[in-house]
């Protein structure tokens, strides 16, 4: 097997975790390869909306001034309304006094520049490689089997980072898909041309079981990403049937949209959730959606991808000293950093399913400024989640 088809270490998937990820291994003079079964720039479902805590990542990456100069949009925050009550989640310091911003950005252009931002660092790229499953060799992933334009061959390396998204092939080769049976939801997302009063903040409109977010992505356009139960969609129906349908299910979402166009095709995903039996093992470790994720109504995706590729980097650095190649403590620092936001997200899931329990959270958040900053802090990750789990907090919250 030539050289070329080894590497320290392969990264499968050119997404924002796999990027990262290899940015950073390579910066630190890793010998990295990644898989891409895709020819970038290339469309990818999702809000294209990111939090501040997003921001902060791509700054201590370095790679933030391209980001300013690709025409993002920088919303300062989001209205949320659920037809009954509306509250503001603005973004400012702990304080109250610096403000942040969060990012809005079409993925085809964000993903471009994150992939060509591992290319300067040192990463080598191959695209159009699809990744069909790991090797593995006396109980340690050794590689994988992929498939490019001349056919099926086989890839080794020290340690094999799956970034492979909500289907991962590296994940379902190893056997480490969990049944998902809460929440089971469909995601849509397009642009639209002609949205007017979205360009400094981005809008949340909640209804029963559904939810539309309208963001601000540059280029004077808005993404607009509609969320419903799977269950919902009629037999036969297209999805631009469906998405029609239920977006007049939300008047405020229907009146924001009025004269405005389409001017994308409808993309969709579902079900909007995923878990794994681990994140890590002997040789292999699992980054962004591939180490699973929860209906991103607090629109935290693109954050854990990053942020677990920071950690990523740090594990693959230590398992790459030890003989068995298993990154240690990988799964702990995943828990230190995302176990009590998830814990906040599925409190907003509770509260998604109860018309009546979610109208009274928005009438309180709305009526009490203080306790809706610090939930802008949490949701918009920058700051720590458990301050929105202490008991004090929940009854500021929820007292009559």
């Amino acid at each position: 097997m030539s050289g070329e088809r080894r590497a320290e270490v392969l990264v499968v998937g050119g997404g924002p975790a796999g990027a990262m990820t290899a940015a950073l291994l390579a910066r630190r003079g890793r010998d990295v390869l990644v898989l891409e079964k895709a020819r970038f720039p290339r469309e990818k479902p999702c809000a294209e909306y990111l939090s501040p805590g997003v921001v902060a990542i791509l700054q201590r990456a370095g790679v933030l001034d391209a980001v300013r100069a690709a025409g993002a949009a920088w919303p300062a925050g989001m209205h949320v309304d659920n037809g009954r009550a509306s509250f503001l989640v603005a973004y400012h310091s702990p304080g109250g006094v610096e403000a942040r911003t969060a990012l809005g950005i079409p993925r085809p252009v964000f993903d471009q520049l994150l992939l060509d931002y591992a290319r300067r660092c040192g990463a080598r790229v191959w695209e159009r490689w699809r990744v069909l499953a790991a090797t593995v060799e006396r109980g340690r992933v050794v590689g994988v089997r992929a498939r490019a334009s001349d056919g099926e061959v086989e890839l080794r390396a020290e340690l094999v980072v799956g970034a492979d998204g909500i289907h991962s092939a590296v994940a379902r080769s190893l056997g480490l898909d969990l049944p998902v049976r809460w929440p089971q939801r469909l995601g849509l997302v397009a642009r639209y041309a002609g949205v007017r009063g979205i360009e400094r903040f981005g809008a949340m409109h909640v209804g029963h079981g559904l939810y539309c977010g309208l963001a601000p992505v540059g280029f004077g356009l808005v993404n607009v990403g509609l969320v419903g139960a799977l269950q919902t969609r009629r037999p036969g129906e297209s999805m631009v049937r469906y998405f029609e349908r239920r977006l007049a299910e939300l008047p405020g979402a229907a009146e924001a949209l009025r004269g405005a166009r389409r001017v994308t095709p409808l993309r969709g995903v579902g079900p909007l959730a995923r878990r794994v039996r681990r994140v890590a093992g002997p040789g292999y470790l699992l980054v962004g959606d591939a180490a699973g994720f929860l209906d991103p109504f607090t629109g935290e995706g693109v954050y854990r991808a990053l942020r677990g590729a920071e950690l990523a980097a740090c594990a693959i650095e230590r398992a790459l000293q030890r003989c068995d190649r298993l990154p240690i403590g990988y799964e702990r620092a995943r828990q230190a950093a995302f176990a009590d936001k998830e814990r906040v997200c599925l409190l907003v899931q509770l509260f998604l399913g109860s018309p009546w329990g979610f109208d009274y959270v928005v009438r309180r958040l709305s009526a009490r400024p203080h306790v809706a900053r610090l939930l802008a802090g949490v949701l918009g990750d920058y700051r720590p989640a458990r301050s929105a789990l202490r008991p004090s907090y929940l009854w500021a919250l929820l007292k009559p």
